[in-house]
């Protein structure tokens, strides 16, 4: 019988301590939630200023080719190179 108590109160003990670890465990999956949500939050955030950098790239590229066309052009239609350095 004393031995049966023995154990009960050790089951009891371990229960108690495997509910706090279960709470303990709780608090941090909270954190955890929160802090995913955050950074996702983020990534929104950063996805807005890499589109438009993107797209001043990509401007930015094409005015390029066209100034370099611009420059092919004039000097196949007869621009003397001070003229193009100039340009």
């Amino acid at each position: 019988m004393l031995s049966l108590m023995d154990k009960q109160d050790r089951l009891i003990t371990e229960n108690t301590e495997l509910k706090l670890r279960l709470l303990e465990c709780e608090k941090v999956s909270g954190v955890n939630q929160r802090l995913k949500e955050e950074i996702e939050e983020i990534k929104k955030q950063n996805d807005v200023p890499k589109t438009t950098y993107q797209d001043y790239e990509n401007s930015l590229r094409s005015s390029q080719e066209k100034v370099q066309d611009g420059i092919v052009d004039r000097a196949e239609g007869g621009l003397d190179e001070n003229k193009l350095k100039e340009l």
